[in-house]
């Protein structure tokens, strides 16, 4: 996973910045088939913290089951969305884990 479409540029963490209730941010980032056979990509997120956060924010993505060649790059836009009804929540994270399979 890196930022760059070069791949120069590794992602290990986002800083989603500061979100209102009711808002939604998107950030782009780029995947790299390292492998050595065609993969298809999932998502998981978890550890979310505090617990309750995962009531109201998501995570989506615009990845929709595309192979990768092997060495291929692909754009992936993630988007954080906020509840309306989001209160009390000043800090959070999450982690996320995008796997490949093929």
């Amino acid at each position: 996973i890196y930022w760059d479409l070069a791949c120069t540029n590794q992602t290990s963490s986002i800083n989603w910045g500061l979100l209102e209730p009711g808002s939604n941010k998107t950030v782009g980032i780029y995947v790299r088939n390292e492998g050595n056979s065609v993969t298809v990509l999932s998502k998981t997120v978890q550890n979310w913290n505090p617990s309750n956060v995962q009531s109201y924010v998501s995570l989506n993505w615009n990845y929709i089951n595309q192979t990768l060649s092997m060495n291929q790059v692909l754009q992936v836009n993630m988007t954080l969305i906020v509840s309306t009804t989001v209160s009390g929540i000043t800090n959070f994270s999450f982690d996320i884990t995008i796997s490949a399979t093929g």
